[in-house]
């Protein structure tokens, strides 16, 4: 046997996680698409994937979130953890809040300031355990249409509020 086997597939592998990432050159300032990020009571206006948020960005807080998991579902509750805060610049969450074998996953948003004055905004989803092979393939296209609606209505969003700061700055 060749090791290439079934359990070795991409997924079926239990030792390479489900990871979704998004790098995405903004046209706002960090200040700006920070404040649209955690701003977590808005996220219903703006947000497809997350259409309920509800945090305090400190570490150890719990973040409450209603998920639109698959169109035309009831969204689902889903509590992470913040892990980590670099106001300004990054945050992240896990869940659960300590490790397990089971399932374990672990989101970021990092925000890098540009000498254009634009915002390179970086997503990192990374999903691990015995349970992520199930997971991927009940929901693994849906998370991936999720993080890819979020983080393009993201650069929407604070696009949209920088315009309307520059029109204010202009009367």
């Amino acid at each position: 046997m060749s090791g290439d086997g079934f359990l070795r597939s991409g997924w079926v592998n239990l030792s390479k996680p489900l990871v979704i990432v998004h790098e995405l050159e903004i046209e706002a300032s960090s200040d700006t698409v920070w404040q649209v990020i955690t701003n977590f009571s808005r996220y219903a206006q703006w947000n497809p994937f997350i259409v309920g948020c509800n945090c305090e960005l400190q570490v150890g807080n719990t973040i409450e979130m209603k998920v639109s998991m698959i169109e035309g579902w009831k969204p689902l509750t889903q509590t992470e953890y913040i892990s980590e805060v670099n106001p300004g610049k990054r945050f992240s969450y896990v869940s659960p809040k300590r490790p397990t074998f089971l399932l374990r996953s672990c989101r970021s948003h990092t925000l890098t300031a540009l000498n254009s004055g634009n915002t390179l905004y970086q997503s990192h989803f990374e999903l691990q355990g015995w349970l992520k092979p199930l997971i991927k393939l009940f929901v693994g296209k849906s998370l991936q249409r999720g993080f890819d609606g979020m983080s393009e209505a993201i650069g929407r969003r604070s696009e949209q509020l920088e315009d309307l700061d520059r029109v204010r700055s202009l009367e």
